[in-house]
């Protein structure tokens, strides 16, 4: 299946083909890119998570744990995954999301580097080079190194040379974009031109519409574009639209805001959980 038939990758559609067509080759040739690289590339729609953010676009899984990788448009800020970053989306995490690369490129860098960023969540850098401390020398394996050359060679791979520096620049970065702070870390950038003051909204571990309704409703009446979807990040991280009543009125709020994508999104991750149960 020709990806941007369910997916619109833009201008990386031919890249996203070459990275399947060459999945291909190695595996017509008893190779692996899931085995050797730790990808495995979607090749039709992509299932959805209830973690997956409605503004993630999934293009790869890792193959283990159910890590997926994904394009963040931002709420469709960004209408090129070309210029969006990349996350990994787990559904065995505590928050569900975290931020891996600036772009695809720079991702299939880290890819060839060291994985270990892509499917562990370091909350400090420190957690990263306690963990490369403890890890013990690779064996050499001359097939794997083949395939790894194969892939660096084809992609035009330039390695990252200092990881540790490459994950403080990323998440600066994000934080000084962001124009709200999200339980996940992802935050929301600025969606509109006004200027805007943040309204948080308290939202409870467990939610009842006949209880928390009216107030969300009120909320999402008075609150800034960014503040309300704010709201959203944070009741998925805390998995609160498993309530039907909730996420039906989230998804009609972001149609009602111009994301009929993010609607659909939302609304994809749970009709996934329903017809896999």
């Amino acid at each position: 299946m020709k990806p941007g038939s369910n997916i619109n990758y833009g201008s990386l559609s031919t890249l996203i083909q070459e990275l399947i067509d060459f999945e291909q080759e190695l595996e017509e040739n008893r190779h692996s890119l899931d085995f050797d690289l730790g990808l495995i590339m979607e090749r039709g729609r992509g299932i959805r998570y209830m973690s997956t953010p409605p503004d993630v676009i999934p293009f790869a899984r890792a193959g283990v744990d159910g890590l997926q990788y994904g394009f963040l448009t931002d709420f469709g800020i960004i209408a090129d995954p070309a210029q969006a970053p990349v996350v990994c989306v787990s559904p065995m995490h505590w928050n569900g999301v975290w931020l891996v690369a600036r772009n695809l490129q720079e991702f299939l860098s880290i890819v060839y580097t060291d994985n270990s960023p892509l499917i562990h969540y370091y909350e400090h850098t420190d957690a990263y080079l306690h963990d490369l401390a403890r890890r013990q020398a690779p064996v050499y394996d001359e097939r794997r190194q083949m395939v790894r050359e194969l892939f660096r060679t084809r992609f035009g791979i330039q390695p990252i040379e200092d990881m540790v520096r490459y994950i403080k620049e990323l998440r600066i970065t994000r934080r000084r974009s962001i124009a709200v702070q999200t339980l996940n870390g992802l935050g929301v950038v600025p969606l509109s031109s006004e200027q805007h003051v943040h309204t948080p909204f308290s939202l409870p571990d467990t939610l009842l519409w006949e209880r928390d309704g009216k107030r969300i409703r009120q909320f999402f009446l008075k609150a800034s574009v960014e503040s309300r979807l704010a709201f959203i990040r944070d009741a998925q991280t805390k998995h609160l639209f498993t309530d039907c009543s909730l996420r039906t009125f989230v998804t009609a709020q972001l149609r009602t805001m111009g994301m009929p994508d993010a609607a659909d999104h939302l609304d994809e991750s749970y009709y996934t959980v329903v017809m896999e149960s």
